[in-house]
């Protein structure tokens, strides 16, 4: 059994908390949050229907992670090849409950690699890193991931050595929906995909934009004029 109750929370999602693996520096481990399920391990205020279908709705997410990932390996058995989503390498007991572990994506300092949102939010990102997100998204479609979560936060920037980076998704994948049409139809999971690009790829391109035009203004603007810097 893994002893993660007094070791640090890494990162927070809406139903999870992300801990490091105490044993492998190359894994992390994911878990649900404390209060945010009842006595029966369902999310409080679940319908019917989907406590009918998962009868622990606090692991759904557990679940269809899992399954894709196994599908995707499935499909995709060649080793050592990149894949656009983090390696899932199935569950473990803890002390705070039962545990998903999956591949820790970490920068060159051994720092989790940032996340979209987190490169938008802090300036990091750069027009090189465009072109790069369309390659993520190129991929999800060619090889039919279904991705369900559309927040920045799931996709990180892994760079093991300068200019020669990508985005992985790393959260999020997997079907949500009873009737899993697009995990079914190719076509259809691609016009979803094609949707989701558009919102990371606008983000990406309204922060570079934003942050072209406020260096334009700081650049002609009075303050900045070198003989103000010498009066």
């Amino acid at each position: 059994m893994l002893r993660l109750l007094d070791k640090p929370v890494l990162a927070k999602g809406k139903h999870q908390h992300v801990y490091a693996h105490p044993d492998d520096p190359t894994l992390l481990v994911k878990v649900p949050q404390p209060g945010t399920f009842d006595a029966l391990g369902h999310v409080p205020k679940t319908s019917r229907t989907k406590r009918f279908f998962c009868r622990a709705t606090m692991y759904k997410c557990f679940l269809r992670e899992f399954r894709e990932y196994l599908e995707l390996k499935a499909r995709q058995q060649e080793p050592g090849m990149p894949l656009p989503v983090c390696e899932v390498h199935g569950t473990v007991p803890t002390d705070i409950g039962l545990g998903l572990v999956y591949e820790r994506i970490s920068a060159p300092d051994g720092s989790l690699s940032p996340s979209l949102k987190h490169m938008i939010e802090t300036g990091q990102l750069e027009t090189r890193h465009v072109p790069l997100i369309h390659s993520l998204f190129d991929e999800l479609i060619e090889k039919h991931i279904v991705v369900d979560d559309r927040n920045l936060d799931n996709i990180v920037f892994y760079e093991p050595e300068p200019g020669r980076g990508r985005f992985i998704w790393i959260d999020g994948f997997g079907s949500n929906q009873a009737l899993p049409l697009r995990k079914w139809f190719k076509q259809l999971n691609a016009r979803r995909l094609e949707k989701v690009r558009r919102k990371f790829v606008g983000r990406a391109e309204e922060a570079l934009a934003t942050r072209s035009e406020d260096a334009r203004i700081v650049h002609h603007s009075p303050d900045a004029s070198p003989y103000n810097a010498r009066a």
